[in-house]
């Protein structure tokens, strides 16, 4: 048990933004996604508008922060 402990504490996935890549997933990505959302509601007013654009924004969010990831292990590496 403590060895499973161990490998998540010292797990290096999580500094490779400096310790805020947990706080970049999962605050400023749904925090961004809702402003957005608001943004296009007020332009639109439509419900229907807002959420299918919404909703195909969370993809391309969600892998901008894959692609960073990724990014930054590879530039570790060299």
């Amino acid at each position: 048990m403590s060895d499973r402990v161990d490998d998540v504490i010292n797990n290096p996935a999580y500094e490779m933004l400096g310790g805020y890549q947990i706080f970049i997933r999962r605050m400023l990505i749904p925090t961004l996604l809702v402003i957005f959302a608001l943004f296009v509601w007020s332009l639109t007013e439509h419900k229907l508008i807002t959420a299918a654009l919404t909703g195909l924004a969370v993809g391309p969010a969600f892998n901008f922060d894959r692609a960073v990831a990724e990014w930054l292990k590879r530039r570790g590496k060299d």
